[in-house]
């Protein structure tokens, strides 16, 4: 990802690197001409000059053609030196921007132009397990981070796209490329008071969805009075992070050991773990029975149905399934 945002700096100033090549190339050609026209025993032709021109600027010289006269060894001269100073120019401008463009992918000041990426808003632990999870299960997938406390993005995260400012702010959202981004998680900050974490994250959804209606948004709510608002602001999952830890402390209360299998079924790195699918298409009109026969496999075990936002467990075997049922299984 470094190496695509120097691509992109450099192709950015693609106007003043075709005027600044074009002036090299009309200069070696003039020298070129100039060589053969004063000694055009050394250099038969124009190309012979020009070759040589080319020759002195990049290295000193073949020793295929030497000038002989006075004038053509000065110009000999002054090639070698401007060879060295262009050289020099390139390499340390080349250098400079490399550490510029590092530094300000480091400090969140740059943006973001690819597409189908996950976006994340919030640095905290939970943010910081989702996007080494996310890279260990697919490596390839594309994340921007968008904070606006964080400082400077960690060493370890170097594959991140770090993005600093406000997730409420279309400023710091234009940056990090949200329009082709794929899915968002906004992620609730837990050092205020908890109805000014909700209500910022409700900002960031108003925000988001403005420049991004069909923006599939993740958001984090703590408390439930809050949970109609984060739906109506376009959340289209919300994960209710207070009632569901709550959930989690009951039933480790009355089932000892619970959470550990929660944890596994959760879990992509367990050979058993939870996934939702749509409905094949030739299963769409038959019955859970007939989708039991067919789906249960020892690669899958087939637990229910998930109805827009209705969760079935367990129907009755002729429970009809619908085109846009999406089927809940255990992958194992």
């Amino acid at each position: 990802m470094f190496r695509e945002a120097l691509l992109s700096e450099i192709y950015g100033k693609k106007m003043m690197l075709i005027k600044v090549v074009l002036g090299i190339f009309l200069f070696v050609v003039m020298i070129g001409f100039i060589m053969h026209e004063i000694e055009p025993n050394v250099f038969p032709d124009v190309f012979s000059g020009i070759w040589w021109t080319v020759v002195t600027i990049s290295t000193v010289g073949y020793g295929d053609y030497v000038p002989e006269s006075l004038l053509g060894r000065v110009l000999g001269m002054l090639l070698i030196l401007t060879g060295i100073a262009i050289f020099s120019f390139f390499v340390t401008n080349l250098a400079a921007s490399t550490l510029v463009i590092k530094e300000q992918r480091e400090k969140g000041l740059g943006s973001f132009k690819n597409s189908g990426h996950l976006l994340v808003i919030g640095w905290n632990e939970r943010s910081r397990m989702l996007i080494r999870e996310t890279h260990r299960l697919y490596p390839y997938k594309e994340i921007v981070l968008i904070d606006e406390t964080l400082p400077k993005l960690p060493h370890e995260y170097k594959s991140v796209r770090f993005i600093k400012g406000s997730p409420r702010e279309d400023e710091a959202l234009v940056r990090g490329n949200i329009k082709d981004a794929e899915t968002v998680v906004i992620t609730a900050n837990l050092h205020v008071e908890e109805r000014l974490a909700d209500a910022n994250t409700i900002l960031t959804l108003i925000s988001m969805k403005g420049l991004n209606p069909n923006l599939y948004c993740i958001a984090e709510i703590i408390t439930q009075d809050q949970l109609k608002n984060a739906k109506r602001a376009g959340a289209d999952e919300v994960i209710e992070a207070s009632f569901h830890v709550s959930l989690l402390l009951m039933n480790a209360s009355l089932y000892h050991g619970l959470t550990d299998v929660i944890a596994q079924m959760l879990d992509h790195s367990q050979k058993d773990h939870l996934c939702i699918h749509s409905l094949p298409d030739t299963l769409v009109g038959k019955t859970f029975a007939d989708a039991t026969e067919k789906e249960n496999s020892r690669e899958k075990f087939l637990l229910g149905v998930r109805r827009r936002t209705e969760t079935i467990l367990h129907p009755a075997d002729d429970f009809f399934l619908k085109e846009d049922d999406e089927l809940i299984y255990v992958k194992r």
